[in-house]
Protein backbone atom coordinates (compact mmCIF):
# COMPACT_ATOMS: atom_id res chain seq x y z
CA UNK A 1 0.00 0.00 0.00
CA UNK A 2 2.80 2.45 0.80
CA UNK A 3 4.48 1.79 -2.53
CA UNK A 4 1.18 2.23 -4.34
CA UNK A 5 0.61 5.60 -2.67
CA UNK A 6 4.08 6.75 -3.70
CA UNK A 7 3.44 5.56 -7.27
CA UNK A 8 0.14 7.42 -7.50
CA UNK A 9 1.65 10.58 -6.00
CA UNK A 10 4.63 10.58 -8.36
CA UNK A 11 2.52 9.95 -11.46
CA UNK A 12 -0.01 12.58 -10.39
CA UNK A 13 2.79 15.16 -10.17
CA UNK A 14 3.86 14.39 -13.74
CA UNK A 15 0.34 14.56 -15.20
CA UNK A 16 -0.71 17.65 -13.25
CA UNK A 17 2.37 19.59 -14.38
CA UNK A 18 1.61 18.80 -18.03
CA UNK A 19 -2.05 19.80 -17.75
CA UNK A 20 -1.18 22.92 -15.76
CA UNK A 21 0.97 24.03 -18.69
CA UNK A 22 -2.07 23.77 -20.98
CA UNK A 23 -0.74 20.72 -22.79
CA UNK A 24 -2.03 17.22 -23.44
CA UNK A 25 1.12 15.83 -25.10
CA UNK A 26 3.86 14.79 -22.68
CA UNK A 27 7.47 15.18 -23.69
CA UNK A 28 9.59 12.05 -23.90
CA UNK A 29 11.22 12.91 -20.58
CA UNK A 30 7.83 13.35 -18.89
CA UNK A 31 6.55 10.12 -20.45
CA UNK A 32 9.51 8.19 -19.08
CA UNK A 33 9.01 9.73 -15.65
CA UNK A 34 5.49 8.30 -15.66
CA UNK A 35 6.76 4.86 -16.68
CA UNK A 36 9.44 4.89 -13.98
CA UNK A 37 6.79 5.68 -11.37
CA UNK A 38 5.28 2.27 -12.16
CA UNK A 39 8.59 0.43 -12.06
CA UNK A 40 9.00 0.19 -15.85
CA UNK A 41 12.74 0.52 -16.62
CA UNK A 42 13.66 3.27 -19.07
CA UNK A 43 16.90 4.33 -20.71
CA UNK A 44 18.66 7.26 -19.04
CA UNK A 45 17.40 10.51 -20.57
CA UNK A 46 18.97 13.94 -19.97
CA UNK A 47 17.56 17.25 -21.23
CA UNK A 48 19.84 19.84 -22.87
CA UNK A 49 18.95 23.23 -24.32
CA UNK A 50 22.29 24.38 -25.72
CA UNK A 51 25.10 22.61 -27.57
CA UNK A 52 27.46 23.04 -24.61
CA UNK A 53 24.92 21.51 -22.27
CA UNK A 54 24.32 18.60 -24.68
CA UNK A 55 28.08 17.93 -24.86
CA UNK A 56 28.33 18.03 -21.06
CA UNK A 57 25.48 15.50 -20.74
CA UNK A 58 27.07 13.26 -23.38
CA UNK A 59 30.43 13.37 -21.60
CA UNK A 60 28.74 12.29 -18.38
CA UNK A 61 26.75 9.48 -20.04
CA UNK A 62 29.64 8.22 -22.17
CA UNK A 63 29.87 7.81 -25.93
CA UNK A 64 28.27 6.78 -28.20
CA UNK A 65 25.02 8.62 -27.49
CA UNK A 66 21.65 9.36 -29.06
CA UNK A 67 20.34 12.91 -29.46
CA UNK A 68 16.58 13.39 -29.89
CA UNK A 69 14.29 16.35 -30.27
CA UNK A 70 12.72 17.59 -27.04
CA UNK A 71 9.33 19.07 -27.94
CA UNK A 72 5.95 19.67 -26.36
CA UNK A 73 4.18 19.65 -29.74
CA UNK A 74 5.87 17.02 -31.94
CA UNK A 75 4.49 13.51 -31.55
CA UNK A 76 6.77 11.50 -33.84
CA UNK A 77 10.34 12.80 -33.73
CA UNK A 78 11.64 10.62 -36.57
CA UNK A 79 9.15 12.08 -39.05
CA UNK A 80 10.66 15.57 -38.66
CA UNK A 81 14.30 14.50 -38.61
CA UNK A 82 14.55 14.83 -34.84
CA UNK A 83 16.68 11.77 -34.06
CA UNK A 84 20.44 11.25 -34.42
CA UNK A 85 21.95 7.88 -33.48
CA UNK A 86 25.37 6.53 -32.58
CA UNK A 87 27.14 9.86 -32.00
CA UNK A 88 30.69 9.15 -30.94
CA UNK A 89 32.21 12.58 -30.29
CA UNK A 90 31.56 16.06 -28.95
CA UNK A 91 31.62 17.50 -32.47
CA UNK A 92 28.96 15.02 -33.59
CA UNK A 93 26.72 15.98 -30.67
CA UNK A 94 27.08 19.71 -31.45
CA UNK A 95 26.33 19.10 -35.13
CA UNK A 96 23.29 16.97 -34.27
CA UNK A 97 21.76 19.68 -32.09
CA UNK A 98 22.32 22.32 -34.78
CA UNK A 99 20.81 20.11 -37.50
CA UNK A 100 17.77 19.13 -35.44
CA UNK A 101 17.14 22.73 -34.39
CA UNK A 102 17.44 24.03 -37.97
CA UNK A 103 15.26 21.35 -39.53
CA UNK A 104 12.48 21.49 -36.92
CA UNK A 105 12.43 25.29 -36.85
CA UNK A 106 12.26 25.44 -40.65
CA UNK A 107 9.43 22.94 -40.90
CA UNK A 108 7.38 23.67 -37.78
CA UNK A 109 8.54 26.99 -36.37
CA UNK A 110 10.76 27.91 -33.45
CA UNK A 111 8.10 26.95 -30.90
CA UNK A 112 8.43 23.27 -31.83
CA UNK A 113 12.06 23.10 -30.69
CA UNK A 114 12.48 22.80 -26.92
CA UNK A 115 16.03 21.51 -26.89
CA UNK A 116 17.17 17.89 -27.11
CA UNK A 117 17.48 14.81 -24.96
CA UNK A 118 20.77 12.96 -24.70
CA UNK A 119 20.66 9.22 -24.12
CA UNK A 120 23.14 6.34 -24.22
CA UNK A 121 23.27 4.36 -27.45
CA UNK A 122 21.89 0.94 -26.56
CA UNK A 123 23.14 -2.01 -28.59
CA UNK A 124 20.37 -4.01 -30.28
CA UNK A 125 21.15 -7.39 -28.76
CA UNK A 126 17.47 -8.24 -28.25
CA UNK A 127 14.06 -7.72 -29.85
CA UNK A 128 12.14 -4.49 -30.39
CA UNK A 129 8.53 -4.63 -29.22
CA UNK A 130 5.68 -2.17 -28.92
CA UNK A 131 3.42 -1.82 -25.89
CA UNK A 132 0.58 0.66 -25.94
CA UNK A 133 -2.96 1.58 -24.97
CA UNK A 134 -5.72 3.67 -26.51
CA UNK A 135 -9.45 4.13 -25.83
CA UNK A 136 -12.18 2.17 -27.58
CA UNK A 137 -15.71 3.68 -27.72
CA UNK A 138 -17.27 0.49 -26.30
CA UNK A 139 -14.58 -1.18 -24.21
CA UNK A 140 -12.66 1.78 -22.84
CA UNK A 141 -8.85 1.48 -22.61
CA UNK A 142 -7.46 -1.35 -24.75
CA UNK A 143 -3.90 -2.69 -24.51
CA UNK A 144 -1.70 -3.51 -27.50
CA UNK A 145 1.40 -5.72 -27.60
CA UNK A 146 3.50 -6.92 -30.52
CA UNK A 147 6.49 -6.44 -32.76
CA UNK A 148 7.82 -2.87 -32.56
CA UNK A 149 10.47 -0.66 -34.09
CA UNK A 150 10.31 1.42 -37.26
CA UNK A 151 8.45 -1.31 -39.20
CA UNK A 152 5.63 -1.72 -36.68
CA UNK A 153 3.02 -0.59 -39.23
CA UNK A 154 4.41 -2.92 -41.90
CA UNK A 155 4.38 -6.24 -40.06
CA UNK A 156 1.33 -5.45 -37.90
CA UNK A 157 2.05 -8.35 -35.55
CA UNK A 158 0.01 -7.45 -32.50
CA UNK A 159 -2.41 -8.70 -29.88
CA UNK A 160 -5.08 -6.81 -27.93
CA UNK A 161 -6.28 -7.22 -24.36
CA UNK A 162 -8.30 -5.41 -21.74
CA UNK A 163 -6.69 -4.06 -18.57
CA UNK A 164 -5.93 -4.85 -15.85
CA UNK A 165 -3.69 -7.84 -16.58
CA UNK A 166 -2.38 -10.61 -14.37
CA UNK A 167 0.82 -12.48 -15.21
CA UNK A 168 -1.33 -15.30 -16.66
CA UNK A 169 -3.28 -12.92 -18.89
CA UNK A 170 -0.06 -11.16 -19.88
CA UNK A 171 1.49 -14.45 -21.01
CA UNK A 172 -1.62 -15.36 -23.01
CA UNK A 173 -1.52 -11.95 -24.69
CA UNK A 174 2.13 -12.48 -25.64
CA UNK A 175 1.40 -15.97 -26.97
CA UNK A 176 -1.09 -14.57 -29.50
CA UNK A 177 1.70 -12.83 -31.46
CA UNK A 178 4.10 -14.34 -34.00
CA UNK A 179 7.09 -12.64 -32.34
CA UNK A 180 6.46 -14.74 -29.22
CA UNK A 181 8.14 -17.77 -30.80
CA UNK A 182 11.32 -15.76 -31.15
CA UNK A 183 11.03 -14.37 -27.62
CA UNK A 184 10.81 -17.91 -26.24
CA UNK A 185 14.02 -18.89 -28.02
CA UNK A 186 14.47 -20.01 -31.63
CA UNK A 187 17.32 -21.59 -33.63
CA UNK A 188 19.65 -21.73 -30.69
CA UNK A 189 19.05 -18.15 -29.55
CA UNK A 190 18.52 -17.64 -25.85
CA UNK A 191 15.03 -16.90 -24.60
CA UNK A 192 14.33 -13.38 -23.39
CA UNK A 193 13.43 -12.85 -19.74
CA UNK A 194 9.75 -13.74 -20.15
CA UNK A 195 9.04 -13.42 -16.43
CA UNK A 196 10.34 -9.83 -16.45
CA UNK A 197 8.30 -9.09 -19.58
CA UNK A 198 5.15 -10.48 -17.98
CA UNK A 199 5.68 -8.30 -14.93
CA UNK A 200 6.27 -5.24 -17.12
CA UNK A 201 2.97 -5.86 -18.95
CA UNK A 202 1.18 -6.15 -15.60
CA UNK A 203 2.69 -2.87 -14.37
CA UNK A 204 1.85 -1.16 -17.65
CA UNK A 205 -1.78 -2.32 -17.40
CA UNK A 206 -1.84 -1.05 -13.82
CA UNK A 207 -0.74 2.36 -15.07
CA UNK A 208 -3.53 2.39 -17.65
CA UNK A 209 -6.11 1.25 -15.08
CA UNK A 210 -5.10 3.76 -12.40
CA UNK A 211 -4.54 6.77 -14.67
CA UNK A 212 -7.79 7.40 -16.59
CA UNK A 213 -6.48 10.86 -17.57
CA UNK A 214 -4.02 9.08 -19.91
CA UNK A 215 -5.67 8.89 -23.33
CA UNK A 216 -2.93 7.22 -25.36
CA UNK A 217 0.40 5.72 -24.34
CA UNK A 218 3.03 3.92 -26.41
CA UNK A 219 6.39 2.38 -25.61
CA UNK A 220 8.16 1.89 -28.93
CA UNK A 221 10.65 0.43 -29.04
CA UNK A 222 10.61 -1.71 -25.92
CA UNK A 223 13.91 -3.59 -26.05
CA UNK A 224 13.75 -7.08 -24.52
CA UNK A 225 16.51 -9.65 -24.12
CA UNK A 226 17.73 -12.32 -21.73
CA UNK A 227 19.05 -9.49 -19.56
CA UNK A 228 15.65 -7.85 -19.07
CA UNK A 229 13.47 -5.10 -20.55
CA UNK A 230 14.17 -1.44 -21.33
CA UNK A 231 11.85 1.28 -22.69
CA UNK A 232 13.91 3.22 -25.25
CA UNK A 233 11.20 5.69 -26.25
CA UNK A 234 7.74 6.60 -24.98
CA UNK A 235 4.79 8.77 -25.97
CA UNK A 236 1.91 9.81 -23.70
CA UNK A 237 -1.17 11.84 -24.67
CA UNK A 238 -3.62 13.01 -22.00
CA UNK A 239 -7.31 13.81 -22.08
CA UNK A 240 -7.91 17.55 -22.01
CA UNK A 241 -8.11 19.07 -18.54
CA UNK A 242 -11.59 20.41 -19.36
CA UNK A 243 -12.93 16.85 -19.60
CA UNK A 244 -14.51 15.95 -16.22
CA UNK A 245 -13.51 12.77 -14.41
CA UNK A 246 -17.00 11.33 -14.92
CA UNK A 247 -16.59 11.57 -18.71
CA UNK A 248 -13.27 9.71 -18.89
CA UNK A 249 -13.31 6.21 -20.46
CA UNK A 250 -14.09 3.47 -17.95
CA UNK A 251 -12.48 0.04 -17.70
CA UNK A 252 -14.48 -2.84 -19.17
CA UNK A 253 -13.09 -5.17 -16.47
CA UNK A 254 -13.18 -4.21 -12.83
CA UNK A 255 -9.71 -4.09 -11.23
CA UNK A 256 -8.50 -6.69 -8.75
CA UNK A 257 -10.33 -6.11 -5.41
CA UNK A 258 -7.22 -5.07 -3.48
CA UNK A 259 -9.43 -3.81 -0.63
CA UNK A 260 -9.87 -7.45 0.44
CA UNK A 261 -6.12 -8.06 0.58
CA UNK A 262 -4.99 -8.09 4.21
CA UNK A 263 -2.35 -9.44 6.58
CA UNK A 264 -3.25 -11.68 9.51
CA UNK A 265 -1.26 -12.98 12.49
CA UNK A 266 -2.24 -16.44 13.71
CA UNK A 267 -2.43 -17.47 17.34
CA UNK A 268 1.00 -19.09 17.17
CA UNK A 269 2.50 -15.84 15.87
CA UNK A 270 2.75 -16.94 12.26
CA UNK A 271 2.05 -14.25 9.65
CA UNK A 272 -0.18 -15.01 6.70
CA UNK A 273 -1.86 -13.11 3.90
CA UNK A 274 -5.52 -13.33 2.96
CA UNK A 275 -6.52 -12.25 -0.54
CA UNK A 276 -8.97 -13.14 -3.34
CA UNK A 277 -7.94 -15.91 -5.73
CA UNK A 278 -6.15 -14.76 -8.88
CA UNK A 279 -5.96 -16.49 -12.30
CA UNK A 280 -2.26 -17.24 -11.79
CA UNK A 281 -3.20 -19.26 -8.68
CA UNK A 282 -4.50 -22.06 -10.94
CA UNK A 283 -1.38 -24.32 -10.63
CA UNK A 284 -1.42 -23.95 -6.84
CA UNK A 285 -5.15 -24.75 -6.70
CA UNK A 286 -4.60 -27.91 -8.76
CA UNK A 287 -1.76 -28.95 -6.49
CA UNK A 288 -3.94 -28.27 -3.44
CA UNK A 289 -6.82 -30.41 -4.73
CA UNK A 290 -4.50 -33.30 -5.58
CA UNK A 291 -3.80 -33.64 -1.86
CA UNK A 292 -7.45 -33.68 -0.80
CA UNK A 293 -9.24 -36.91 0.03
CA UNK A 294 -12.51 -37.86 -1.64
CA UNK A 295 -14.33 -37.06 1.58
CA UNK A 296 -12.69 -33.61 1.80
CA UNK A 297 -13.72 -32.83 -1.79
CA UNK A 298 -17.27 -33.99 -1.05
CA UNK A 299 -17.53 -31.90 2.11
CA UNK A 300 -16.05 -28.85 0.38
CA UNK A 301 -18.18 -28.82 -2.78
CA UNK A 302 -21.01 -31.37 -2.74
CA UNK A 303 -22.24 -31.76 0.81
CA UNK A 304 -24.59 -28.80 0.59
CA UNK A 305 -26.26 -30.21 -2.56
CA UNK A 306 -28.08 -32.91 -0.55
Amino acid sequence: PQRQRLTLARSANVLSSVLAAGRTLCTEWESKQLLEAYGIPTVRTEIAISADEAVSKADDIGYPVVVKLQSATVTHKTDVGGVRLNLGSREAVRAALREISARVTERLGAGAFGGVTVQPMIGHHGYELILGASPDPQFGPVLLFGMGGELVEVFRDRALALPPLTTTLARRMMERTRIYRALAGVRGRQSVDLAALELLLVRFSQLVAEQPRVKEIDINPLLVSADGCLALDARVVLHDASLPESALPQLAIRPYPSQYDSALTLRDGSACRIRPIRPEDEPLMIHFHEKLSDQAVYMRYLEKLK
